[in-house]
């Protein structure tokens, strides 16, 4: 009989498991910490979902936190820094390995898997969610990939995720660290489903009731906890800034976003006083991680999944081996001065070509070894409102089901609506971006796609 060690015990403790007929509760406990996730809790849940997707007594997998305050607040980067500092430079790199090939294995996985995204999820807690098909935020919900603010870089796939996300949504997001709560997850295309809090313990239930692996049943079936706006109001933080975080966010070098920003922020307004604090935002990350996050989403966009975490897990290398990450880990959640002395000091100091060099074509004795197959360049389920990307597509008739693509308002509305089985937020999502992306054809009411 085999001895537990002590990682294995530690995992034990900080990640819970809940059998109940046909589902199966993967529960996060280390809530002192916000769930943030250690070596061996991410060892505990390679586990779990290696056995259950095995399992012919398990049909869907609801991951959640033990604590109202958090799903999982991001990884244990204090203790990856020490590790590396102290001179464990495998053990550091091993969590990135472990954690990048969960996340990987989330996305692969052949049975229905459900986060529930209560509190707090940011980093390595997007990790674990985002790649999932089904993603449900609640009132209490506070997303973000704040990295760059440590002297990190987003990663856990994000490299896929964020550029794929509507416009320069993702660009945005990956690079000021902001925060989306509530419903802002489901219009931006993070959630998709938002269920309020307390129908959470009705909707776990709910799910482990379900006797076959369909991921249509799942999706009607979480789809009858939904809660519709109150008020009947639809609102989403971003909507009023939508068009200027295209604009400013469109450029390939960083100097030119912090310029577009500048000038944005002189108008007066809405968007002005957004760009103002935006860059304000931005001056205080660290110079070489916006460059490199820039970089990384970049060509992340072009990405299949697997080679995404192949590029996270070099680049992990590169930032552990960098003064920015462990300076601003320091800073941050150690001294917690938020004080970081970044080096170079600022964005043009930082020499972008040897930046590539270093972390884009240097080789590394460190690969990853994936615990799926997949590779897919989209993601093979959705769920969530539609995307601008697959709105303006109907519009010019790139979709077979469009028929004649001369198309009005009402028509492109009703579509999305009867396709999603009339699911909240797909009628204002789509108004949103006809509002913003159509005009009239002249003397018709016909849609033509302008931007």
């Amino acid at each position: 009989m085999s001895t537990k060690t002590e990682a294995d015990l530690e995992g034990d403790r900080r990640i819970l498991t809940l059998k109940n007929l046909m589902g199966r509760s993967l529960i996060l406990n280390r809530p002192e910490a916000l769930n943030a996730l250690t070596h061996p809790m991410v060892l505990a849940i390679k586990k779990h979902l290696l056995g259950w997707q095995k399992s012919e007594l398990c049909n869907v997998i609801i991951l959640r936190s033990n604590s109202p305050r958090a799903f999982c607040a991001g990884g244990d980067v204090v203790r990856v820094s020490s590790d590396w500092e102290s001179g464990n430079q495998r053990g550091a790199m091993q969590f990135f390995m472990d954690e990048y090939a969960v996340n990987h294995l989330i996305a692969s996985y052949e049975k229905p898997i459900v986060a529930l995204l209560d509190g707090y999820t940011m980093g390595g807690g997007v990790g674990l969610s985002m790649h999932a098909a089904f993603r449900v935020a609640t009132e209490s919900t506070v997303f973000a990939m704040p990295e760059t603010n440590i002297g990190f870089f987003p990663d856990v796939g994000a490299s896929f995720f964020l550029p794929r996300m509507d416009g320069q949504t993702g660009m945005y997001l990956g690079l000021t660290g902001q925060r989306l709560k509530g419903r802002d997850l489901v219009y931006a295309g993070i959630a998709t489903h938002f269920v309020p809090s307390e129908r959470l313990p009705m909707l776990e239930k709910r799910l482990q009731e379900i006797d076959v692996v369909d991921y249509n049943v799942v999706n009607r079936a979480i789809e009858e906890f939904v809660a519709q706006p109150e008020g009947g109001e639809v609102e989403y933080s971003l909507g009023g800034v939508r068009e200027a975080i295209d604009r400013c966010f469109r450029f390939n070098k960083v100097e030119n976003i912090v310029e577009a920003l500048r000038q944005e922020a002189e108008v007066e307004g809405v968007e002005g006083e957004w760009a103002g604090r935006t860059l304000e935002r931005l001056m205080g990350m660290s110079p070489s991680s916006l460059k490199l996050t820039l970089e990384q989403l970049r060509k992340g966009g072009a990405c299949n999944i697997q080679e995404a975490f192949a590029m996270e897990l070099r680049l992990a290398e590169g930032r552990l081996g960098s003064h920015d990450m462990h300076e601003g880990i320091q800073a941050l959640l150690v001294r917690k001065s938020n004080d970081p002395q970044w080096q170079p000091p600022s964005v043009e100091a930082v020499d972008m070509a040897k930046m590539y060099l270093e972390y884009f074509e240097r080789r590394s004795d460190y690969q990853m070894e994936f615990l799926g197959g997949a590779a897919f360049s989209e993601y093979p389920y959705a769920f969530g409102l539609p995307s601008e990307k697959e709105i303006g597509g109907f519009v010019r008739g790139e979709n077979p089901q469009a028929g004649d693509f001369a198309l009005t308002r009402g028509e492109v509305v009703a579509f999305f609506v009867r396709e999603s089985g009339n699911k909240v937020g797909v009628r204002e999502k789509v108004n949103w971006v006809l509002d913003r992306k159509t005009r009239l054809m002249p003397d018709s009411s016909v849609l033509q796609w302008v931007k």
